[in-house]
């Protein structure tokens, strides 16, 4: 019987075959065509002496630049502030020089922004910009009110949270420092890092999945810091956290995640144990009222009671 030899272009030719037909695509040939024409017709301006840019076609009203996705927990007037705040014209033309990078510096000032993903010019006028967000997790309270933070301890704008948020993020507690900065940047003090490093450990899952919500936590409280603040990652050690529940109960959860301790579990270890004992018990306090539950000991958890609300205390 003859044998039937494999062809192995075929992956190969599907593949081409894919490019293929991107390539023969109306709108990628239109947007190569006005990329590729852009130099030109800016070349033939100055030779000409035609200024191109005042021409109506290429006119761009600021209501034609869309960011491509906008997260709830960002103000819904990101790109009217930011816009303003950077002295950008509210008509101009696509072919001005060198207005992707203009628009860009616009908005890698915003406290917001994370990172400037990108800056899209649709010919002939349309601007398309991809960001990557400042996500707050916990609120840093003060006596002056609360502070807004992202995972990486960077200061988001206060004036941009209302009270009815407060519930929706981990309020962090025991911090006497205060930010050294404006909004966008760091809060200059360690232990505010490594809260916010526990806080998005807690919500991780989502909103109503996350260990925060099914263990109703409500505050992290942090012990052993102080008002000049933390410098150095080694002085983390220092810094002990706890996670208070709605009922009064207390996980000593020890040291933030990320900052090595070879006298505690690791984290991923300290939130299986929890998620274990929450299981076992059926909750984080018992039936008498509030515990404190002890995550730091390497072989068991540690229990005791706390004071109820009474007075009295729990057995």
């Amino acid at each position: 019987m003859a044998k039937v030899k494999k062809n192995n272009d075929e992956p190969r030719r599907g593949l081409f075959s894919g490019w293929r037909n991107w390539l023969y695509d109306p709108r990628v040939i239109i947007a190569c065509v006005g990329i590729c024409a852009a130099p030109f017709l800016a070349n033939m301006a100055r030779k000409s002496g035609t200024d191109f840019t005042t021409l109506p076609q290429y006119q761009v009203d600021r209501r034609e630049v869309k960011l491509t996705e906008l997260p709830t927990f960002v103000p819904v007037d990101l790109l009217e502030r930011t816009w303003q705040r950077a002295g950008l014209e509210p008509t101009f033309s696509l072919l001005e020089p060198q207005l992707a990078e203009r628009i860009g510096k616009a908005f890698e000032l915003s406290p917001w922004v994370r990172e400037v993903k990108h800056i899209r010019l649709r010919y002939p006028n349309k601007i398309e910009i991809g960001l990557e967000y400042r996500e707050p997790v916990a609120l840093v309270q003060l006596q002056q009110g609360y502070y807004p933070v992202d995972r990486d301890g960077i200061l988001l704008p206060p004036m941009d949270f209302s009270i009815k948020q407060l519930g929706s993020y981990p309020a962090v507690e025991g911090i006497d420092s205060v930010p050294r900065g404006p909004a966008g940047d760091h809060w200059g003090d360690l232990a505010v890092w490594g809260a916010t490093r526990l806080a998005e450990m807690m919500l991780a899952a989502g909103d109503k999945d996350s260990p925060w919500k099914r263990f109703h936590f409500k505050t992290i409280r942090v012990e052993g810091h102080s008002a000049t603040g933390i410098r150095s990652i080694d002085d983390l050690n220092q810094v002990q956290y706890r996670l208070i529940t709605d009922k009064g109960s207390e996980v000593i959860w020890g040291v933030a995640p990320d900052v090595p301790d070879p006298t505690e579990p690791n984290a991923e270890t300290k939130l299986k144990r929890l998620e274990m004992y929450f299981r076992d018990f059926g909750g984080l306090q018992t039936a008498q009222g509030p515990v404190e539950i002890d995550l730091r000991r390497w072989k068991d958890i540690a229990r005791r009671p706390l004071p109820s609300p009474d007075g009295r205390v729990t057995r």
